[in-house]
């Protein structure tokens, strides 16, 4: 794997946190950002993403390569799926869930966004970045070349309007099968008291393991991954009374309400090609 010069080494460390350390700079001088897939080895360990909680002077976009991901950001848990990224402004503090082969680390020097990614958010990662992004990495280019190539990959990550709150991931092993499943097939009705009597508990057990495990109810950790599903199939040029049928909706009235509560938008707002 071609590798992008020599970065610039443990020089003018983020500032951590306590109990937090601070990965030193990972984009060359001169250049704008640099992909890095964790699969693989780091040639420079200084700057490596650790496992546990760490910062970087940077900011980092993290993206699965294929399924899902799941990083804790600041203390809140984030899932992320393939197409989709979490930019980690520079200095915040986070840590990757167990999926760290399939996890790629996009650093972006500050400088080259002034004025963006300031906060936590999901972005849109198009299959012509990611591309790009791969392309880059297994060649040598001129170094104006490959500027330019950069600039065009900055381009293409689209800030990606999300959920008013994050999906919680869950760690009770009985709420993670729902929570699956429901990010599978956001049309499944069934209710709390169909799953726990599926998973043979009480009704009451499971909303309280649902409650400790993700903060949310069953009812609305559901309509969040409703919403989440109904984006990515606005964004694939789905008509609008279709995405409500296949998220669940017996109307497109619901279904434009539940979106609007989530994320602030009507599905027409969001996608205006599709009003």
């Amino acid at each position: 794997m071609h590798r992008q010069l020599i970065s610039r080494g443990s020089r003018g460390l983020a500032p951590g946190r306590p109990g937090c350390p601070a990965t030193g700079h990972s984009v060359p001088d001169g250049y704008l950002l640099r992909a890095r897939f964790l699969r693989l080895d780091y040639d420079d360990a200084d700057n490596a993403c650790p496992e546990g909680q760490h910062v970087h002077p940077e900011h980092v976009v993290l993206w699965p390569e294929h399924g899902s991901l799941s990083v804790r950001v600041d203390g809140v848990a984030r899932s992320i799926e393939h197409g989709y990224g979490l930019w980690v402004p520079a200095g915040t503090p986070h840590a990757i869930g167990p999926e760290r082969d399939r996890v790629v680390a996009l650093h972006i020097a500050p400088e080259a966004v002034p004025g963006r990614g300031e906060r936590v958010m999901t972005v849109a990662m198009v299959a012509a970045a990611r591309e790009l992004l791969a392309h880059m990495a297994e060649v040598n280019m001129p170094r104006d070349e490959r500027v330019q190539a950069q600039r065009v990959c900055l381009a293409l990550i689209a800030d990606e309007p999300g959920p008013a709150a994050p999906l919680p991931i869950a760690y009770d092993p009985r709420v993670a099968e729902i929570c699956r499943h429901l990010l599978a097939d956001p049309a499944d009705a069934r209710s709390l008291e169909q799953w726990a009597w599926q998973l043979s508990v009480s009704s009451r057990t499971l909303a309280r393991a649902f409650k400790e495990s993700t903060g949310k109810t069953y009812g609305s950790w559901r309509t969040g991954a409703r919403v989440e599903c109904a984006m990515r199939l606005l964004d694939q040029g789905t008509p609008v009374s279709e995405v409500a049928r296949k998220v669940g909706y017996s109307t497109t009235s619901a279904f434009s309400t539940a979106f609007a509560r989530e994320t602030g938008r009507s599905p027409s707002e969001y996608h205006p090609s599709l009003a």
